[in-house]
């Protein structure tokens, strides 16, 4: 095995590494090379999984075969991070001056081995430029230049969205002058910012974009580019009245790559409105009230309820063991720990950005759940993709809040696959996904670039169909939203 991570040795190259080496058995938990510290050796993997944790969260896992040390060996420095056993484990430690004597007298064997080490890092950037490539979400705004222009769009649209942009002018001057009281200026930026969106809902159905071009058959391209041009339209006129709130310019900036990046996902949660100026607060709690975000609020109250309810029914020994993916820093699961019995939860985060994790970590310690809970950086994307190692016990329940949204059928598929792979018998891969009746779609598309894929019920059974569940699919639409809840159960491997 260990011939598969340093390529170019041979038989006679592994034994004289080991006879170099002393085997040593460590425990779970124990650590093996500290953060800052010279590590003076590298090490073999046996038996066993090891992590690499730095500030508390996991960013890597070495399992048997792998050798771990030889980056501080190559460049003389200390550990950039603390590596610990995460169960019993067998390793060889081969102590970095014995190494260095061996590849002295033996110059074919180091040659060897520099060529293995460089390639076994190589393979680690194309890993880590694989999961790049397919991240989430892109940062970069796509062009609203070059679509449409006043002339081609309808008197009614333009004469819509000028009104609206007067009325809250006029709030805006009465609320500097005192003459209007915050809740009455509300329901007005509420109203008009409600006549955005149905102005935009009403410009771009396949009926208005036809008349576009029927008035002008010069301006005639197909229906879809006809739809995106109305939408850039009103994207351009409304940017500065939109991007006065707070939580839709993060949406749209996606200062994570992604639109519900870590703090935007908290700031729906928590609902506070944040703004430019005067209005832009009041835009900000009208956009924190509209069906999408507080259908992200009812999904994390609903997963803390069902996390909850299925670790008080758990019956086996130990805690309820439960997993979630691209969901932060695992808010709902802190809540969850809170709801349920002392003990009777172990989480583990998965999750591409550090700066939640960290956050996560931290606000575990504090309350109390810190050895309850694992950390683990990592894009969920690649988990499915071939080398993806990351050592992970049979689970309960493993989730993904919204994360689903933004996937491709494909993308979908294969994590469910991995999913179905983590879990014990009977275990559950719960997860939620919007439906195309959301009545915010054409708001997200055109207006805030948060681009998802919603699907309904029939879609995601027959998405569900296409993985290593089967049919034991079972899809819930929370209430009085456009949300499915969707629970899958790990039966007999097809």
């Amino acid at each position: 095995m260990l011939r598969d991570k340093l390529s170019f040795l041979g038989d006679q190259d592994i034994e004289l590494l080991l006879r170099s080496s002393q085997r040593r058995h460590v425990v779970r938990g124990e650590t093996i090379v500290r953060e800052g510290q010279s590590p003076e050796a590298i090490f073999l993997v046996q038996e066993g999984f090891i992590s690499v944790r730095a500030g508390g969260v996991t960013v890597g896992y070495f399992g048997p075969g792998q050798i771990l040390g030889e980056i501080s060996f190559l460049e003389r420095r200390s550990a950039s991070a603390t590596v610990v056993a995460e169960g019993d484990a067998v390793l060889n430690r081969i102590d970095n001056a014995d190494l260095e004597a061996l590849l002295s007298a033996h110059p074919d064997l180091a040659a060897r081995f520099y060529r293995s080490l460089a390639v076994s890092l190589s393979r680690r950037v194309r890993a880590l430029s694989g999961s790049l490539t397919k991240l989430r979400g892109q940062r970069s705004h796509k062009a609203r230049y070059g679509q449409l222009s006043a002339r081609h769009v309808p008197s009614s649209l333009i004469d819509g969205l000028t009104t609206v942009l007067k009325e809250v002018q006029r709030v805006e001057e009465s609320l500097a002058a005192r003459r209007t009281t915050v809740d009455a200026a509300a329901r007005v930026v509420a109203s008009a910012c409600d006549r955005v969106v149905a102005l935009l809902e009403q410009h771009t159905t396949e009926k208005a974009l036809l008349a576009i071009s029927v008035d002008d058959l010069l301006t005639f391209r197909d229906i879809s580019r006809l739809r995106e041009g109305v939408g850039s339209f009103v994207f351009r006129i409304c940017f500065a009245l939109l991007m006065s709130s707070a939580t839709i310019a993060r949406v749209y900036d996606k200062p994570g790559g992604v639109a519900e990046d870590d703090g935007t996902r908290r700031a729906i949660a928590d609902a506070d409105a944040e703004g430019d100026g005067l209005i832009g607060p009041l835009v900000d709690r009208w956009f924190l009230d509209r069906a999408v975000c507080r259908a992200r609020r009812e999904s994390r109250k609903a997963m803390v309820a069902e996390i909850v309810r299925r670790a008080a029914e758990h019956t086996g020994t130990g805690p309820f063991q439960v997993t979630s993916i691209g969901s932060g820093g695992g808010d709902e699961l802190l809540d969850a720990m809170d709801e349920a019995d002392e003990g009777a939860l172990a989480a583990t985060c998965i999750d591409p950005d550090p700066d939640a994790l960290r956050r996560g970590n931290h606000q575990a310690s504090e309350a109390g759940h810190a050895s309850s809970m694992t950390f683990l950086c990592a894009e969920p994307l690649s988990l499915s993709g071939s080398g993806s190692e990351i050592f992970l016990g049979p689970q309960h329940m493993v989730y993904a809040l919204c994360f689903f949204d933004y996937l491709s059928d494909d993308d979908a598929v294969a994590l469910l696959d991995w999913m179905w792979g983590r879990l014990a018998p009977s275990g559950t891969a719960v997860w939620t996904a919007l439906g195309p009746d959301l009545t915010d779609l054409p708001m997200m598309e055109h207006l805030l670039e948060w681009s998802v894929v919603p699907r309904d019920a029939p879609a995601i059974r027959a998405l569900v169909a296409r993985t290593r569940f089967g049919r034991s699919v079972e899809v819930q639409l929370l209430e009085g939203t456009s949300l499915h809840m969707v629970t899958c159960t790990r039966g007999a491997e097809p």
